[in-house]
C-alpha cells in the first residue's frame, strides 16, 4: 500500500515537473518571438538587424515544427531561404518561394495568400498602418498559440508575418 502511494507521488511529481519544462519552453519561445518581434520593428533598425530577426523568426518556427512529420523538410526550405536573405535581399524571389513551400508543408497544402486588406491602401503611410497592425495581431495570435501549445499554427502564423514582410508591395 505505502508502495503505491509512493509510485503515485513520484507519477504526480514527474507530471508536474514535466508542465512547468513544457510551460518555460512555452514562455522562452514567446519571448524569442517577442524579441524579434522589437528588433524588426524598432525605427531605428538597421538593414542588418532587419535580417537578423527576420532569420530569428524562421529559426523559432523551425523549432516549432521539430515535431512534425515534414519536420526535415521544412527546416531545409528555410535553411535555404536564411541564406538568400543573408547573401542577397530579405526580397528575394527564391528564398521567398522556400519558406512559402515550407508555410505549405506546415499548413497541409495551402498556399500563402496576401490579406486583402493590405492591397487596399490610398497612401504610403496608410499602407504601413495597416501593415504593422496587421503584424502585431500576427504576433499576439503566434504567442497565444504557443501559450496553448498549439506550436504547428503558431509556427504557421511566423511564417506569415515574415512573407508579408519579404513579399513586395505592388501598387
Amino acid at each position: 500500500m505505502k508502495k503505491r502511494h509512493i509510485t503515485r507521488l513520484i507519477i504526480v511529481a514527474i507530471f508536474f515537473a514535466f508542465l512547468s519544462g513544457a510551460v518555460s519552453i512555452a514562455e522562452k519561445t514567446e519571448a524569442r518571438i517577442i524579441k524579434a518581434t522589437n528588433e524588426l520593428f524598432d525605427p531605428a533598425t538597421s538593414k542588418e538587424k532587419m535580417v537578423s530577426s527576420l532569420i530569428d523568426f524562421l529559426d523559432i518556427a523551425i523549432s516549432l515544427t521539430a515535431s512534425s512529420k515534414y519536420a526535415d523538410q521544412i527546416k531545409h526550405h528555410i535553411d535555404v531561404a536564411k541564406d538568400l536573405f543573408k547573401n542577397s535581399s530579405i526580397f528575394n524571389e527564391k528564398a521567398r518561394q522556400y519558406i512559402s513551400l515550407a508555410y505549405r508543408m506546415i499548413t497541409g497544402g495551402i498556399k500563402y495568400q496576401k490579406p486583402a486588406d493590405l492591397d487596399e491602401f490610398v497612401t504610403p503611410a496608410e499602407l504601413q498602418e495597416k501593415s504593422l497592425k496587421y503584424a502585431k495581431k500576427l504576433v499576439d495570435d503566434a504567442c497565444t498559440s504557443v501559450r496553448q501549445s498549439q506550436d504547428g499554427k503558431a509556427a504557421k502564423l511566423i511564417l506569415e508575418l515574415v512573407l508579408m514582410i519579404v513579399t513586395p508591395v505592388s501598387g
